[in-house]
């Protein structure tokens, strides 16, 4: 489902950007809580995030991807985190609402359209809270919004063609309003790049 980088170039080149977008997610989880890491790559959120929830579970397609999270866990004695090979636009091996919060952490904007909003419906399936940080709509020019642009660039194909879509569609606020998520807060990370929406499903 996910072009995804190597794990080793995503560590290198994308991981050390993304420290302050993970500090903005931990704020908005909770001592205790179960959480939901959808499309976590090589884990680096769900590991952070495992200081503090009760449990981590942290799903993505690629295999390779799992098993550097996996071995990332082991090398730091983390036993409250759990990495499985899932696609996200089936998580019916999950009962509605399992997870207190389920998290995609610059994910939504990887996918074509309407598969992210599949995948933003079955995380407000399977969660009573949804947290989404990607790249903020409103992004500022200078040379944080280049360097983002070009990352993406670098990734080439259908990924730069997903990219371009979500940030000309409105961003998060496009998908969460497709999807029937109402956005509590909202807040700006990363100098304007970054933007971390806290919501809950609509009710019916």
């Amino acid at each position: 489902m996910l072009p995804s980088f190597k794990p080793l170039i995503y560590r290198a080149l994308i991981d050390p950007l993304l420290a302050g977008l993970r500090r903005g997610v931990l704020e908005y989880v909770e001592p205790s809580s179960r959480v939901l890491d959808v499309a976590c790559g090589p884990g680096a959120l769900a590991l952070t995030m495992a200081r503090t929830a009760g449990r981590v579970t942290g799903i993505d397609l690629s295999p390779e991807n799992i098993e550097s999270a996996r071995r990332a866990a082991r090398r730091r004695g983390t036993d409250n985190v759990r990495f499985e090979i899932r696609d996200a636009v089936d998580l019916s091996c999950y009962h509605d609402r399992q997870f207190d919060v389920a998290v995609a952490s610059m994910a939504v904007h990887q996918f074509e359209a309407g598969l992210a909003l599949q995948i933003l419906a079955e995380m407000k399936r399977v969660a009573r809270r949804i947290i989404i940080a990607d790249y903020n709509h409103h992004m500022p020019g200078g040379w944080r919004r280049q360097l983002a642009w070009s990352i993406e660039r670098v990734a080439g194909g259908d990924h730069f063609g997903n990219f371009r879509a979500f940030m000309s569609l409105g961003g998060i606020r496009h998908f969460t309003l497709q999807a029937g998520i109402t956005i509590q807060a909202e807040a700006v990370r990363g100098g304007g790049v970054f933007s971390v929406a806290i919501g809950e499903p609509l009710e019916p």
